[in-house]
């Protein structure tokens, strides 16, 4: 049977009877005291139960909601550019670390969420939480949410793999150099051996690893006041460093085919055997290779220099009120409930390897255990060690734009890579790249300049 007036219509249709039936339900629901929007599933699971024995507690009503990230982002954005203290508004919402710069583009005093500065310091938490983890969440000093997390990084590898190729202890290679070597020592026993055996998983076309080692060397590329820094030395180094790493007769690197699962699988397989590593990421190496146990290790991320940091973070999640919440002292408690209780830690570590930004919380024994994935390491100890040490992170609006520009500079150094056959020259090649893609920015940031 066919609907006459095609598929299309059809779908429509379908689509307005559902929307129709999705308002009745929600005109029929109990107007909640706190509305919660979430955008991980995790996340939603963790907060369940919380939610239920906050509701009792305090004889309120909380709907919490899970929202997809982009759903969440077009739907906040719109309410805070019509009406930012709309009744549609959420009071809470979460928000990760690659979509907060959209809303700190909007001068200081009309971003979508209260300061939380004095809520922070009245409480005491500010004091708490590791202070490096606000940077990224506040603009000009004004903070804006909570951290959820820290994700500091370290370098996971296969003990097995490396020290049949000679490398009886990869942690030994403190500099980003001396890992190099290590990794050309593993390639040029397995290489012959294994085609597709790599000795550490890193991107040709994406500059993620490339941002974490400016990350460890104090350098973002704009900070919280749009302050630009392409043409430190420091970055034409670093980029000519990572680009040898995965192009060219140094090449040691490869990459996955993509999701948690296939990366996890070439782990098992051999084919990547070290990998930059946020805590995170921890829950699905284990999930999807449980046959690795005791042959995986952790060390801190090499360095370039005395002085450089062991780590640098990947990924993030924040808590914020918006300026639509009724009441921000019960979403207030709502925060400490779910993000800085010692139940709310028990709940998130049903369901991740998520390390706290609240320092009282390290103490649990949980993070104090010798892991069996891990050879007997105390793999929760290193990344706490390396969470108080985390650098300075900041997101802004041209955040995003930077790391464009930044990605076609690496572009430019694989091919003059491919095209000489060897990286002579090539530091001082990136310079006038680095510079003209600064002066690119800074137009662009000009341009979406909103006039106070």
């Amino acid at each position: 049977m066919q609907f006459h007036l095609g598929k299309p219509i059809l779908v429509m249709i379908l689509i307005a009877l559902l929307s129709a039936l999705v308002i009745a339900r929600r005109s029929g629901i109990e107007k909640a005291d706190l509305d919660v929007w979430v955008f991980a599933d995790a996340h939603y699971k963790a907060f369940e139960p919380l939610v239920k024995e906050y509701e009792e507690q305090h004889d309120v009503k909380v709907n919490l909601n899970i929202v997809v990230s982009r759903a969440m982002n077009v739907r906040l954005a719109s309410l805070f550019m019509t009406n930012p203290t709309s009744p549609d508004l959420p009071d809470l919402a979460e928000l990760e670390i690659s979509t907060i710069g959209r809303y700190f583009r909007a001068p200081l005093d009309d971003v979508g969420f209260i300061p939380l500065n004095g809520y922070l310091k009245e409480s005491g938490w500010y004091d708490k939480i590791v202070e490096q983890r606000f940077a990224v969440w506040s603009k000009e000093g004004v903070i804006f949410g909570v951290p959820h997390d820290i994700h500091p990084v370290v370098i996971t590898y296969r003990d097995d793999l490396f020290k049949e190729a000679g490398v009886a202890d990869l942690s030994q290679c403190k500099t980003w150099p001396q890992f190099h070597e290590a990794c050309l020592q593993f390639k040029a026993y397995w290489g012959p051996k294994v085609r597709y055996r790599h000795a550490v998983e890193l991107p040709e076309a994406a500059i993620d690893y490339v941002l974490v080692m400016l990350q460890q060397r104090g350098i973002n590329l704009v900070d919280d006041h749009n302050r630009l820094y392409f043409t430190d030395p420091r970055v034409a180094n670093t980029l000519a460093f990572y680009a040898q790493l995965v192009t060219g007769p140094r090449k040691v690197s490869g990459q996955s085919t993509g999701g948690q699962g296939a990366f996890a699988k070439d782990v098992a397989d051999g084919n990547l055997a070290a990998f930059v590593t946020a805590d995170w990421r921890v829950t699905y190496v284990k999930r999807f290779s449980p046959n690795l146990v005791g042959k995986m290790r952790m060390m801190p991320l090499p360095i370039f220099d005395p002085g450089d940091k062991r780590t640098a973070s990947w990924g993030g999640t924040m808590i914020g009120i918006t300026k639509g919440c009724e009441n921000p002292k019960e979403a207030w408690r709502m925060i400490e409930k779910l993000y800085f209780s010692k139940e709310g830690l028990a709940s998130r570590r049903k369901f991740s390897d998520v390390i706290p930004p609240v320092i009282s919380l390290w103490d649990d024994p949980v993070y104090h255990q010798p892991d069996p994935y891990f050879g007997g390491q105390m793999a929760n100890e290193l990344f706490i060690e390396l969470a108080r040490e985390i650098p300075i992170r900041y997101v802004t609006p041209a955040t995003g734009l930077a790391q464009t520009q930044l990605n076609a500079v690496l572009a430019k150094a694989t091919d003059y890579i491919r095209e000489r056959g060897n990286a002579d020259g090539l530091e001082a090649a990136i310079g006038p790249w680095l510079v003209e893609a600064e002066a690119d920015l800074k137009a662009r940031i000009e341009q979406m300049r909103f006039d106070e």
